[in-house]
């Protein structure tokens, strides 16, 4: 299984120096296209998708992450920084376990 980036180039260049593929995205438009380009390639298992770019098209990652069972798709800060109105992933974990 492969592990995806979808975020804008600064982000995804970070992750290629890495090692990690990555799509560097600039608009809607092309976030939309990888993401449902990424759901098709049965090799890849997860996607990170940069949260300024999920919020663009907030209804097809619910869906991915609602509604797929692979590609698992997970939200991350991109250079910017975390969005200052998301939960961390640490408050998310604990939310999840319910402690």
């Amino acid at each position: 299984m492969r592990i995806l980036v979808i975020a804008d180039p600064e982000t995804c260049l970070a992750f290629s120096l890495a090692g990690i593929e990555s799509v560097p995205v600039h608009n809607a438009d092309e976030a939309s296209r990888a993401l449902e380009d990424a759901g098709r390639d049965s090799d890849v298992g997860l996607v990170l998708i940069a949260e300024r770019l999920a919020r663009t098209i907030r209804d097809k990652v619910d869906r991915a992450v609602y509604t797929n069972n692979q590609p698992l798709v997970v939200e991350i800060p991109d250079t910017a920084g975390p969005l200052p109105d998301r939960p961390s992933a640490r408050e998310m974990m604990v939310s999840i376990m319910g402690r």
